[in-house]
């Protein structure tokens, strides 16, 4: 059984509070020799339902033996019901795994086939297509925002800024209005402009530039510029300019709580009263309407598709211009702290940093993603061409959490508090001869 979504819950998550990124330095080989009868043993048999198992692999067996072992271990760590768990190398060597189940009640098994809610990611589509725009001369990322869209803080800070996360455009995901109404009528189709108009009152968290602080707003509001430089619908701007020339098949910007099968049920804490919280059932959230993360979060995909936009993301190939993609790759300011309160600053580092609509930690680029129900991961490692992807049916942390971290009754309480897919992305940068932190 699973808990219910109610209005009393004293606290919303909301889209990926900050976006991580994995470390990697080992160069898999895509050789199919020398696999050895354990490593395909594995990937020809699961024993029970819902067993660790790989469905594709073309790596060399040892390493597939450390993913398989890193993989399995970490995911009982978790408070997941299931995962779906993925490398690439440049030579086109793939590893993917499934783990677990598509819903709490345990019927039905993870399938690598199934389409997940992939919350952040969505930044990273949404700032591609508009660095398109800039490098197409039909926009300029030094543009003013309030250019576009007036009547907000910080109308100076520029488009890059936004991208960056160093506009001091305040998150409409904290307001205490959206909070509310989301917990009353989680259904509800927000439209963009609604979003932005939560916070068109408050006032600026910081000068433009001054700080990083991780606004869900900005990228709605790179959203509508981008709908008003093309005239059509955002979802569709994704589809044609960023999703096709990068051939993911199975992604999509989702505009309503429509949600393509297969695709497995997504359990959360959030929105849960202290009571329930108490008991640690999960809540499914399968069918809340993603409508309020949009540009921001409401993008779906596949464990495949991940893979593949991982090399387009870190290398721009197909979709951006290689003067363009070392835009984004030298956008990272390292001299422009962490907003962590009115007085409070926390300094970004090689080994931790935001740029234009995606992470670097140890020269992996990527993001994160997390909305109510659903978890995802997608990394690629420059030096050597290697992508990891992690996908899961839960947002719910696990691991030696305080009283103010949410945790289901399942918590293992091993390690530190994380994310079901950072602590599994974790564990396979690891098996891979890189751990996520120094």
């Amino acid at each position: 059984m699973t808990g219910t979504f109610s209005p009393s819950a004293t606290l919303f998550r909301c889209i990926a509070a900050a976006a991580s990124v994995l470390t990697c330095a080992l160069v898999l080989g895509s050789c199919a020799d020398g696999r050895d009868d354990s490593a395909r043993a594995v990937t020809e048999t699961a024993a029970e339902p819902g067993a660790f198992t790989v469905v594709e692999d073309t790596l060399d067996s040892d390493v597939t033996a450390a993913l398989n072992a890193a993989g399995a271990a970490a995911f009982a760590e978790t408070s997941s019901p299931g995962a779906v768990l993925g490398v690439r190398t440049d030579d086109g060597g793939t590893w993917i795994a499934t783990v677990g189940f598509a819903d709490w009640d345990e019927t039905e098994p993870m399938t690598a086939d199934m389409y997940q809610r992939v919350g952040s990611i969505a930044k990273t589509f949404t700032v591609s297509a508009l660095m398109q725009l800039a490098e197409a001369g039909e926009l300029s990322l030094d543009d003013p925002i309030g250019d576009y869209i007036p009547g907000i803080p910080n109308e100076s800070a520029t488009l890059a800024q936004l991208a960056e996360m160093r506009s001091g455009i305040p998150s409409y995901t904290f307001n205490e209005e959206f909070l509310d109404e989301l917990f009353v009528d989680p259904a509800r189709q927000w439209e963009p402009e609604e979003l932005v108009d939560l916070i068109r009152d408050e006032p600026a968290m910081f000068a433009p530039g001054e700080a990083m602080f991780y606004s869900n707003t900005n990228t709605v509001l790179l959203g509508l510029v981008i709908e008003q430089i093309t005239g059509e619908p955002l979802d569709e701007v994704l589809a044609e300019r960023v999703f096709a020339p990068a051939g993911l098949t199975h992604t999509s910007l989702a505009t309503d709580d429509a949600y393509p099968d297969p695709h497995p049920q997504g359990y959360t804490m959030q929105g849960l009263s202290d009571e329930e919280i108490a008991v640690g059932e999960p809540v499914d959230v399968t069918n809340l309407n993603p409508s309020w993360g949009w540009a921001a979060g409401a993008a779906i995909s596949t464990i495949d598709d991940l893979l593949t936009w991982g090399e387009v993301l870190g290398t721009g190939d197909g979709i951006l211009s290689p003067g363009m993609q070392d835009v984004r790759l030298s956008s990272f300011d390292f001299d422009v702290p962490i907003w962590a309160g009115p007085e409070d600053r926390i300094p970004q580092t090689p080994e931790r940093a935001y740029g234009m609509g995606l992470g670097l930690a140890m020269d992996w680029y990527g993001h994160e993603g997390a909305l109510p129900g659903y978890n995802a991961y997608v990394q690629y490692y420059e030096p050597a061409g290697i992508t990891l992807a992690v996908m899961t049916n839960s947002d719910i942390v696990s691991g030696e959490c305080d009283s103010t971290q949410d945790t289901a009754a399942n918590n293992p309480g091993l390690g530190p508090c994380q994310t079901p897919v950072s602590h599994m992305g974790d564990a396979i940068a690891e098996a891979l001869g890189h751990p996520l932190v120094p």
